[in-house]
């Protein structure tokens, strides 16, 4: 069944879909085979909608994790999204009834491709979206994220640089500056960064799981469960901005429960 946060998304998609299309009675299936059936018949019928390509890339991608096979449905989306708003002016997608933006597939399109490992893919969305939205810090934050994964640390760091050139020293920023000199493995210098990042933003789930994790390379285990339990307890879904950061979301709370297995007994 489909996850607690997503659960609402999924349960306005039904109502919409049942409203515009088809009766609720046609279907036997509950949950998430519902949703896809009715997708799957929304894009029989109209397989250049955009809403309904990015809401079945959307699916795949955060629901059932199947990367690959989003990203077509995503890219058609895109392709067609012109078109779509053209013959579709009123159309609308998410529960707070927006229309489909660019933005918002390609900030999934860049979460797919990271997730299969095609970086240039994924840094190529991440610039679109910064030139279309060159305000939001966070896109330059998720390219150095990007490249701190696949160890490109000067590139990351540039990133980070920029990041604290536009906006300052910001929560994501802080982490991901904390994050960097975990993965170089100077876990000193990443004990002193995720502090001076949680003297800030105390709240920052991200930052008390870098906290943690420092602590587990410190031999610090027990003082790492207390950061461990601090960020699972301020698990929400609005902190990784709404529907669109579900995925994050469920990835912050796995590398949560998997380090508490490991080390809190």
């Amino acid at each position: 069944m489909l996850e607690r946060y997503m659960l609402p998304f999924m349960r306005h998609l039904l109502t919409f879909t049942a409203i515009l299309f088809f009766s609720l009675n046609t279907y036997s299936q509950t949950g998430d085979e519902q949703v896809e059936q009715m997708l799957n018949d929304s894009l029989k019928r109209s397989p250049n909608n955009s809403n309904w390509l990015f809401l079945k890339g959307m699916l795949l991608a955060v629901e059932y994790k199947k990367y690959e096979e989003a990203i077509p449905y995503l890219t058609s989306s895109l392709k067609n999204l012109h078109q779509f708003k053209v013959e579709n002016p009123s159309a609308r997608t998410f529960p707070n009834d927006l229309p489909l933006d660019s933005c918002d597939i390609l900030h999934i399109r860049a979460y797919c491709y990271d997730h299969i490992d095609s970086i240039t893919n994924a840094i190529e969305d991440y610039r679109y979206l910064q030139q279309r939205q060159p305000n939001h810090f966070f896109y330059s934050v998720a390219v150095a994220k990007l490249y701190i994964k696949h160890k490109l640390f000067d590139k990351a760091q540039i990133e980070l640089d920029i990041v604290k050139n536009q906006v300052g020293n910001n929560e994501r920023g802080l982490v991901q500056q904390a994050n960097y000199f975990y993965e170089l493995s100077k876990y000193d210098d990443a004990e002193m960064a995720v502090e001076f990042a949680l003297q800030r933003y105390p709240k920052s789930i991200e930052g008390l799981l870098i906290k943690g994790k420092v602590m587990i390379k410190l031999k610090r285990e027990q003082e790492a469960c207390k950061y461990f339990d601090e960020a699972k307890s301020k698990m929400n879904l609005d902190y990784f901005g709404g529907q669109s950061g579900y995925g994050f979301q469920q990835e912050v709370e796995k590398d949560i429960n998997e380090f508490k297995s490991l080390y809190c007994k």
